[in-house]
């Protein structure tokens, strides 16, 4: 069921990737020169820019001591809004999309930019053909279309790559507590309590959620991933 998934939702953003590639990833609501179109905009890449350097240096002050950023993984690339500003403050990124035509995209922008220091790698492929783990897993507007019957086991195995002591940041869109679950209906969002049991379980834990914005679900947030430093988190 899972891969069944999957190869349905990478051919629905294959599709996109090759319509609208920059309206796919992050729609013109407010923002402007951010269309639905083939063409990268200044606008575009600067959203970007201004949401990894705000998140850098909240990170600090949240986790209690600085982040290391030896090597990062942005999950869910599309054509590299994030993966060009992380690039450039981190000693090397690896970016994962589940669009082919996403990911040469992103690779067209890095290499226009002089950015040597970035892999590009399918979704499907990230744990077969990237070895290690990450300093700083960084995955923004990706979550909210992943339905959390495949983002519950996606969030599992992006704690298992952080390293010890890594940091993830992953924003979700938390479901509201009051929520009742009807026969014949989807429920949208993600359970904040079954999320913290599997990154629990993961070895990790969440040090905060940063509230983004509301929905009609619930809260879109950021969650702050910490990977146990020693093996062992202190009671």
């Amino acid at each position: 069921m899972l891969t069944a998934t999957m190869k349905r939702d990478a051919t629905d953003w294959e599709e996109l990737a090759r319509l609208e590639p920059y309206f796919a990833v992050l729609t013109n609501e407010g923002v402007l020169d951010v269309a639905g179109n083939a063409c990268a905009t200044a606008a575009f890449f600067e959203t970007g820019e201004n949401d990894i350097a705000m998140l850098l240096e909240a990170l600090p002050s949240v986790l209690g001591h600085e982040l290391r950023l030896a090597r990062v993984l942005d999950f869910g690339c599309g054509a590299g809004r994030l993966t060009l500003p992380l690039a450039r403050r981190s000693g090397s990124v690896v970016a994962c999309d589940i669009a082919p035509t996403m990911l040469a995209h992103a690779r067209r922008h890095a290499l226009e930019g002089g950015l040597r220091n970035t892999a590009f790698v399918l979704t499907g492929e990230l744990c077969r053909s990237v070895a290690g783990t990450f300093d700083f897993i960084c995955s923004l507007l990706v979550f909210q279309h992943i339905p959390p019957s495949i983002g519950y086991e996606l969030l599992r195995t992006l704690t298992n790559l952080l390293a010890p002591g890594g940091v993830g940041a992953i924003q979700i869109a938390l479901r509201r507590r009051a929520s009742r679950r009807m026969r014949g209906i989807q429920e949208d969002g993600y359970d904040e309590q079954t999320v913290l049991g599997l990154i629990e379980a993961a070895g990790g834990r969440l040090v905060a959620l940063l509230p983004t914005h509301q929905n009609g679900a619930g809260a879109c947030a950021i969650a702050i991933i910490e990977r146990c430093p020693l093996g062992v988190w202190p009671a």
